[in-house]
């Protein structure tokens, strides 16, 4: 039995999940790894994002923010539509990939979405990488960038009173959910499958293995945390994972969202589970049939996003806005 149908003989894959998987399968029997631009029945995913930028109403700056070990300074880019609220709220985003790769312009278009649906400011992150950057440095720019864009709101197009949230997906998630311990007056924050504990172990881990296959999200993440390590007490440090902080309490209301077939589901559960021992608002949802990775990928999972920012734009209504 192959990786597909182990899967499918335990959950009911999304169409979309079943043909990311079909092709991730496909580029490793053709040595392809990597590659995500192919064609699908909604057209190529650059063609996607493509067209949601050229379609953008509304302006997009750069700043650059100032953070230890960056001479030049972070990179942001900050989206706001040009139909925005009178007094907009401002989410802060971390994107994913693994800490590894990824930056501000491969999430342009979904932060272009989000700013658009939910009529507020974006800024996008770009945060250091590993393996040149080692931990803690994509936490202190992130830190650093939270800290700057509440002092600047209106710089940036918002009002004094704008509320400010953080986002982030995967690794992003993890950046953001730390931001959070560490910085007051962050209203708000949306979790997407978030990395939060760097030990990389488990049944979900075990789960999303693979054997016999040389496409594993698990390895994946492993791999990535690998590569940010300075030695292996990082991995216990509660900045790098949050889950394992004693204290839940000084955290905003947070939305989290889940994948079903991601090893970082346990972990995510764990973390539900401390912020409701805690008495803290934790709104979650398992995203069904759901797959890693789908929340930074629009293009190929066009359905699965766009669920996952109604329900972000739920949450938005009661937590973001002004």
């Amino acid at each position: 039995m192959d990786v597909l149908d182990k899967l499918k003989a335990k959950y009911k894959l999304s169409a979309e999940t079943e043909n990311f998987l079909k092709l991730q399968l496909e580029q490793q029997v053709n040595g392809e790894t990597g590659k995500i631009e192919k064609e699908n029945s909604a057209g190529s995913v650059s063609e996607f994002s493509d067209k949601i930028v050229a379609d953008f109403d509304g302006y997009v700056k750069q700043f650059s923010v100032p953070s230890a070990g960056v001479p030049n300074g972070v990179p942001i880019s900050v989206v706001k539509p040009k139909d925005c609220a009178r007094r907009p709220g401002i989410l802060i985003n971390f994107h994913g990939d693994g800490q590894l790769a990824g930056s501000k312009h491969a999430t342009q278009a979904l932060c272009m979405l989000l700013a658009r649906e939910l009529k507020c400011v974006v800024v996008d992150v770009d945060y250091r990488l590993a393996p040149e950057h080692k931990f803690p440095a994509m936490f202190d720019d992130g830190k650093a960038v939270v800290r700057w864009v509440l002092m600047n709101k209106s710089l940036i197009g918002g009002e004094n009173d704008s509320k400010v949230g953080v986002l982030g997906a995967g690794a992003g998630g993890g950046i953001a959910l730390t931001i959070a311990f560490e910085v007051p007056g962050i209203d708000y924050q949306i979790l997407v499958y978030p990395l939060v504990d760097w030990s990389c172990q488990g049944a979900s881990f075990d789960e999303c293995e693979f054997p016999g296959s040389n496409f594993s999200l698990s390895a994946s993440i492993r791999k990535s945390v690998e590569a940010s390590l300075r030695s292996e007490a990082d991995r216990t440090n509660v900045r790098a994972s949050p889950v394992l902080r004693k204290d839940f309490t000084p955290l905003p209301p947070t939305l989290l969202l889940i994948a079903e077939v991601d090893p970082l589901k346990d972990s995510n559960y764990e973390f539900k589970s401390k912020m409701k021992a805690a008495n803290v608002v934790c709104d979650s949802k398992l995203m069904k049939g759901a797959i890693h990775g789908f929340f930074s990928l629009p293009g190929q999972f066009p359905e699965t996003n766009q669920r996952a920012r109604e329900i972000i734009g739920q949450f938005y209504k009661k937590h973001g806005v002004c």
